[in-house]
């Protein structure tokens, strides 16, 4: 085999098995995103195969932050801007940094408002097993307007650990 075609297959190889690596890290950390809706159960867990569970939290430039789970047409999450910084600490949900609710009864989504808020407290952190994950954890609870019909829902006794992607 030429010297170029074994480096090919070797770096093909080192891709394949990282990202196997990254993969049992994330099944290791046990990531999830749980709440209850209106005093009903919701437990949003990472989905590896396609269209499943959408579970993402991403930090740009540490003034935007944004987590968003789904599971099927249930789902939650949040939209944070800092223009001083996105650190740990609690947040108040209201007009600008919003708490959202997909609402899976009616298709529609519910946010807060500057009347009805809601609280997001979290911190980051790491995770190591083969390789190392940046964290967020936390905990939050809400209240969520339909704009249209004033409808409101309360997202209570919320909590996450999920992976951090830092843009």
């Amino acid at each position: 085999m030429k010297t170029s075609v074994k480096i090919f297959v070797s770096l093909v190889l080192v891709m394949i098995l990282g990202g196997c690596e990254k993969e049992a890290n994330r099944k290791l950390l046990n990531g999830f995103f749980k709440y209850e809706a209106d005093g009903a159960p919701i437990n949003i867990t990472e989905g590896i195969l396609l269209n499943e569970n959408t579970f993402t939290c991403t930090i740009s430039g540490d003034t935007s932050l944004q987590i968003m789970t789904s599971k099927i047409y249930d789902g939650a999450g949040f939209y944070l801007k800092d223009n001083k910084g996105i650190k740990d600490g609690t947040y108040t949900l209201n007009q600008f940094n919003k708490g959202f609710y997909l609402h899976p009864k009616d298709f529609k989504t519910y946010t807060t408002t500057y009347v009805k808020t809601g609280t997001l407290t979290f911190k980051r952190g790491t995770f190591q097993a083969k390789t190392l994950l940046n964290t967020m954890e936390g905990t939050f609870d809400f209240i969520a307007t339909d704009s249209t019909t004033g409808k409101q829902v309360h997202v209570s006794n919320g909590s996450f650990l999920m992976e951090l992607k830092i843009k």
